[in-house]
């Protein structure tokens, strides 16, 4: 996520080595009872990832006043933009200054 601009979480980085992207899936699936059926296209895979990292930050720190590019928190003359798919909140100057007047989507989401 910090490669697509989402620098927020004060999380440390790492990888651990496995061969089964979609293992977290998989339990949910199972957990939920439901059929154990989803996409492992590159997309979905992403897609997968990024709603994971989204559940997890929102669900264990209180991001309601950080831009989700620098981390930092809001400023009162700060100009704020909005991702249209992701509803995430950025510094207008974090995200090189996109249009106001037109759709924007965050690194993440692009």
């Amino acid at each position: 996520m910090r490669m697509k601009g989402c620098k927020v979480s004060r999380w440390t980085c790492s990888t651990l080595p496995h061969n089964r992207q979609q293992d977290l899936k998989f339990a949910e699936k199972i957990l939920l009872g439901e059929a154990i059926e989803f996409e492992t296209s590159q997309k979905a895979v992403h897609e997968l990832r990024l709603d994971i990292a989204t559940s997890l930050l929102r669900e264990s720190d209180d991001l309601s006043r950080l831009c989700f590019y620098c981390g930092m928190e809001e400023q009162d003359e700060e100009h704020w933009i909005c991702c249209d798919i992701c509803q995430w909140w950025y510094h207008h100057q974090c995200v090189q200054r996109p249009p106001v007047d037109q759709p924007y989507l965050c690194p993440g989401c692009t």
